[in-house]
């Protein structure tokens, strides 16, 4: 056992590491005091644009476009914790015009396992730490999928913050459930690769528990709520089996059956 963690001491450093990057560059809205939720974009409609004035609020708005924000995520969490509260699941939303389904439309990611941040911290602080999260989430499961490719530590630790601080996460942090979504590709593409190679488990080789591992990661980018993201993860794990299988032929790392079958195995996950 001391082996064994003195063997994973360095991972469980970088994972540290990989938390507090994210963290530090976000503590205002963790730690900090204040908040991710564009709020002075409400005041731009009505009835609050009424009481702008009086509250000090400007008259032209930071950022229009972060309104998806206010106007939308926030009151679907509002919704989700209220319903939860009163014993309910949130199956039917009453507020909108006749009522509509809401637990059904997915995009609230009421069933995603990180939302427990909404659910247990004040709203305003809990959008900074499921930020925070969700870039710690996509930078560890880079480091892992790098080194699942025989990477050394350095060069996949590299790779991960490189992909949680890569343009495309921080220019999404206000669209939550993208950066939850795109979080998992690494996993899955990590999945698909010991799939093809049968990575070995308990000393054999092994297909069905990667298969069941990526259908869990896949579930998990279903359930963040953004149904693109789940098209660009299949559009890109399929991409990576393709060439994966192409080179494997060529070099006859497998048997031409076997290559076929994982591949069927993939189509099944």
């Amino acid at each position: 056992m001391r082996r064994l963690l003195n063997n994973l001491r360095p991972d469980l450093l970088i994972a540290l590491g990989l938390f507090l990057l994210p963290l530090f560059i976000f503590w205002q809205v963790t730690l900090g005091g204040r908040t991710l939720i564009p709020a002075d974009n409400l005041y731009q409609f009505q009835p609050f644009s009424t009481y702008r004035d009086s509250l000090g609020v400007p008259e032209v708005a930071h950022n229009m476009l972060l309104s998806d924000l206010v106007l939308e995520n926030i009151v679907w969490k509002q919704f989700t914790r209220q319903s939860l509260a009163g014993g309910e699941i949130p199956l039917w939303n009453p507020y909108l015009f006749g009522g509509a389904p809401f637990l059904a439309a997915g995009q609230h990611s009421a069933l995603y396992p990180f939302s427990l941040i909404y659910y247990l911290l004040p709203l305003p602080a809990a959008y900074g730490w499921f930020t925070v999260s969700q870039l710690w989430l996509a930078g560890l499961l880079m480091y892992l999928f790098l080194r699942g490719l025989r990477l050394g530590r350095l060069g996949a630790l590299i790779g991960a913050i490189t992909f949680q601080l890569s343009g495309f996460f921080l220019a999404s942090v206000v669209f939550q459930m993208i950066i939850a979504g795109a979080a998992w590709l690494p996993f899955l593409l990590l999945m698909v690769e010991y799939t093809l190679r049968a990575r070995p488990l308990g000393g054999k080789p092994a297909v069905v528990p990667w298969l069941i591992g990526g259908a869990l990661g896949l579930g998990m980018t279903i359930t963040a709520g953004h149904v693109e993201i789940v098209y660009y993860a299949l559009l890109v794990m399929g991409l990576w089996a393709g060439l994966r299988l192409l080179g494997m032929l060529i070099s006859r790392a497998e048997k031409v059956r076997v290559l076929v079958g994982r591949g069927l195995s993939l189509m099944a996950l």
